[in-house]
Formats: C-alpha cells, structure tokens, sequence
C-alpha cells in the first residue's frame, strides 16, 4: 500500500505524537498554575496568618505583589515565551526536532526548581520567564514535528492533540492549584510541572527523528527508515512515493527514477501519435518497461546500490530559510496569514480568562466560589477539545474556525449585556460559552495550519514568528487584563469583540482551506511556486 493512501492511524506515528505532546501539557500546566493559587501567593486570603510575608523554614510564607507587578509575574512566562518561539525555529534546524525537546525539558524542570524554591518576588518572575522560554521553544517544536510526521488523513487528529495535552495540563493543574493552595502548598503546584519533563526526557530516545527534517539535511536514508517506522512494517506499507515527493519539494531534486517515469510518459505520448500498428506494438514494449521502473521505484529494500535516490553527486544548496529571507521570499504571504491567526488566538482575549478567571468571577459570586466555577469552566474546556479532535478531521478548518470566532464574538457581546443588565448568572453562561467556542477550533488549528500551508524549508522560521507574536500577544493581555477589568469592567469586552468580529471576515476572505490538501496544493492557490526541481544525480 502507498503510504500516502493511509487512513488509519499507524501505531508508531500516534505513539510519536503522544509523547510529543507531553511539552503542551507541560505548557497547559505552566499556563494554568498561577491562577487558584493567587490569593495565597499572595497572602489576601489570610491563609499566610497574621504576618503572611514572614520566613518559615527559610522561605517566606507568601510573597507580596501589587495588581499591576502580579500581573506582570503571571504574564512574564510569556516574555520567555517570545524569546523561546524567535529562537525555537533556529533551534530546531539546526539540532533537530527530538534534541530540541530535550533542550525544551531540561528548561522546564529549571525553572520549576527555581518557582518552587521561590524567596522573593524578583525569584518568582525569573522562574516563570525561564518556564517560559521552554513553553517557547516547546511550542515550536512540537507543533512542527507533529505535523511533519504525520500523514495526510492523520494531521488534524495529530495537530489536534497539541491543544488537547494543553487543556489537560491546565486541568490538572487547577486541581492540583485547588488541593494544594494553601502555603506552602503553592510550592509543590509549581514543581509539580517538572514531572513531566522528566517523564519526556526519559522515553524521548524512543521516537525517531522527522523524516522532513532529515531529507532538508539531505540525511535521504535515515529519512527513509524514519518514514517507514513512523508508516508502518515494509511488507504492508510502501513509503519511496511519499520520500520521493518530500525530496522534491524540500530539495527541488527529482529523484532518477521521477526522471525515468516522466521520459517514458513523454515516449508514450509520442508513441501513441505513430501509425496504429507499429504504436500497439511499441505501447506494450512501453508498458513492460514502465511495470519494470514501477517495481524499481517501489522497492522497499533501499540499499545504496539500488536506489539512486539515497545518492547525490554534490550537495544542493537550497538550505532551509532564516527568518529575514523568509520575509523576501515567495512564501511570505502564506507565513503572513499564520502569524495574523496565531495573533488573533490570543487578542480573542481567552487568556485574559485563564490566567484571572478565579479573581474575575469573585467579584460577583465570591473567591471560594469562583475557584470551583473555574474548574468546571477548565472540565467543560477539555470536553470540547476532545470533541474538537473528532472535528477537525472531519469538517474543513475554515467552516471551525468562523464558528469560533462567531461563538467568541457573541459570548463577549453576552458579558458585555449581563453586565448592563447587572444579570450575573450570565456572565457565567457568556464565560462557558468564551472557552467552549475557542477550544472547539481556534484553540487547535492555529498551531496546525501553520504546518499545512508552508514546505519545510519555509516553516520553522514561520513557526517562530508566529510563535513569538502569539505568545508576545499573550504577554500583553495577561499584563492589561486585571487593570482593564478594574477600569472598564465588563467593557472590556468590547475590545475583544471587536477582534473576534475582524477575525470573521479575515478567515472568510484570506485564509486558504487546508483539510485533506497537500501543502503544494495550498501554494498553488495561493499562487506561490514550489522550488524548480533540480537532477544533480550520478548516471549510471
């Protein structure tokens, strides 16, 4: 069976994909932490006794932030975030994708160490950047190797897990929060986040290597035995069409028997204008040859003396782009239509939510109350995350993601209506409709449509720009959201209304549609070339 007909998914790929996906949940859970614990991190629920700030067994009891300064700690994983997702794409080409997930844990379990260990305010802020810069690189990374190990039919499910861990990790992360709140429980909440890396790093020499990355690095024979692990046993499953086409896109090298098949297609066309009986004749000699080069080209067995495609004569150089080449390049306007989703993810204002949800929802039903509401929010989330994993390979990407937006743009209108009409009740109801409709697809298919519309050679700098500018964007309204809420109240709203509304029409008119289509196919529409193929073979 071509590999590229397959519609279940192959038990190493999906196995792949779940460990992978372990640094979203790890990033779920950073996200996450802060939020139930705040009041006794900050000693104003009278937990940290009469004098909150003094040292206990050589650590104070709780630390003392300002509105503004906490909610610059909370949004200052973000800054390391940014800087993590610019650098990510660097990373990951140069060391590969698995390495740069070891990189990505051994970051985390720092700057959980260093949260935990918390002894003064400026600790906790660095803690959370250094947490942040591995949520950064992390966020890079796994998106990108889950989509480039991927097969057609299998990329929203897998793309779909990376927003999946993330909720999962934020769950839990509000239970633990819940359980653990008091101080100095509020510690263990934080280093509880090193256990999954540690957990990662462990198994990570299991997972092989992207197949993608290893034919951009012209590495074509362990790119292929990668590909076949990752597809399945070689007596079921074929993979040299599927290597064959990632070599042409990522190399613009045609394979020697891409060549063979083309010029006796060429033959046959001219064969077929010859007088009517020498042409039967010649179309079955054809015909032979062509069943002859097929067998060839379908070999499983791949060996340095049988396929040519495993030998180049000289080293190409179309290496993969860097960030300001991209930006010259003919695929500038696809990255552009990445980076504008992955900003309007964050500028919907879901994390406003997440990171304040517990200190929001107190101002109407209390602080003990609103921390169970806030699990029940996180529960509801993760619900329809796992729904969306149904979804998102079985409606178009486009027709998910205008119902988000759409769902986004009427629940800010309800908060904004329950807060005039002073129904508080509904402010619950428009805060569950909030996550409902962005986790059912503006939630995952931002990380997974990146991968969808751009080749190799162009993604991981489109991957870092758009990380950077999502977590950046991320790192503002976790900065602005507790000053807004306090000066405008529920009109902020009418600020994250506003982008969600744009983002309706921005999906409508520019946004390609990218389920069950290969990414040339999405170039094509978009009007960008592909690189002109190249032969620098041996003959033989």
């Amino acid at each position: 069976m071509d590999s590229r007909t397959l519609t279940k998914l192959p038990r190493n790929m999906l196995y792949c994909g779940l460990v992978a996906s372990l640094t979203s949940f790890s990033i779920g859970y950073v996200i996450g932490s802060p939020n139930i614990p705040e009041n006794s991190i900050r000693g104003k629920d009278g937990s940290c006794g009469p004098n909150p700030y003094t040292i206990q067994a050589g650590f104070p009891n709780c630390l003392e932030f300002s509105d503004l300064i906490w909610g610059f700690a909370v949004g200052s994983f973000c800054i390391g975030a940014c800087i993590g997702g610019f650098v990510g794409g660097d990373i990951q080409n140069r060391v590969g994708r698995i390495r740069s997930l070891m990189i990505t844990n051994f970051v985390l379990i720092l700057g959980s160490l260093i949260l935990s260990l918390t002894y003064h305010q400026i600790q906790f802020i660095v803690g959370r950047i250094v947490v942040g810069l591995a949520c950064g690189l992390g966020s890079v990374v796994t998106p990108t190797y889950l989509g480039e190990i991927s097969t057609t039919s299998g990329r929203g499910f897998l793309g779909a897990l990376y927003q999946l861990f993330i909720l999962i990790g934020l769950v839990l992360s509000n239970f633990i929060g819940l359980a653990w709140a008091s101080p100095p429980g509020w510690r263990i909440v934080f280093a509880v986040n090193a256990i999954p890396a540690l957990l990662q790093a462990f198994v990570l020499f299991t997972l092989v290597e992207s197949p993608r990355y290893l034919v951009s690095k012209q590495r074509l024979e362990e790119a292929h035995l990668s590909l076949q692990k990752l597809r399945g046993p070689v007596e079921e499953v074929d993979v040299s069409q599927e290597l064959d086409d990632m070599v042409l896109l990522l190399l613009g090298i045609q394979s020697k028997q891409g060549q063979q098949q083309q010029q006796q297609q060429q033959q046959q066309q001219q064969q077929q204008r010859r007088e009517e009986g020498n042409g039967e004749k010649d179309k079955a000699t054809s015909l032979k040859d062509t069943g002859s080069s097929e067998k060839i080209h379908h070999s499983l067995t791949i060996t340095e003396s049988e396929s040519s495609i495993l030998h180049l004569s000289k080293p190409t150089t179309q290496e993969s782009y860097g960030i300001f080449q991209l930006l010259r390049s003919e695929c500038r306007g696809l990255a552009l239509i990445g980076v504008t989703i992955h900003f309007l993810q964050q500028a919907s204002g879901i994390n406003g939510l997440v990171y304040y949800s517990t200190s929001f929802l107190a101002n109407v039903f209390g602080s003990e109350n609103s921390k169970y509401i806030t699990i029940g929010i996180s529960c509801c989330s993760l619900l329809v995350c796992i729904l969306s994993v149904y979804l998102v390979d079985r409606f178009p990407r486009k027709s998910l993601m205008l119902t988000s937006f759409i769902g986004l743009s009427l629940s800010a209108i309800l908060v904004i209506i329950s807060t005039y009409f002073d129904l508080s009740y509904l402010i619950v109801v428009a805060v569950f409709m909030y996550f409902i409709a962005f986790n059912m697809a503006l939630g995952p298919i931002p990380w997974l449509l990146v991968s969808e519309m751009l080749p190799t050679y162009a993604l991981s700098p489109a991957s870092s720009i758009a990380t950077g500018v999502n977590w950046g964007t991320n790192f503002i309204v976790g900065l602005v959201f507790p000053s807004m809420t306090r000066v405008l109240g529920n009109g902020t709203f009418f600020v994250f209304g506003a982008f969600n509304i744009f983002g309706i029409f921005y999906v409508w008119y520019i946004v390609p549609e990218t389920k069950g289509r290969s990414v040339e196919m999405v170039m094509a529409e978009k009007g960008v070339a592909p690189r002109v193929p190249k032969s620098p073979w041996k003959d033989t």
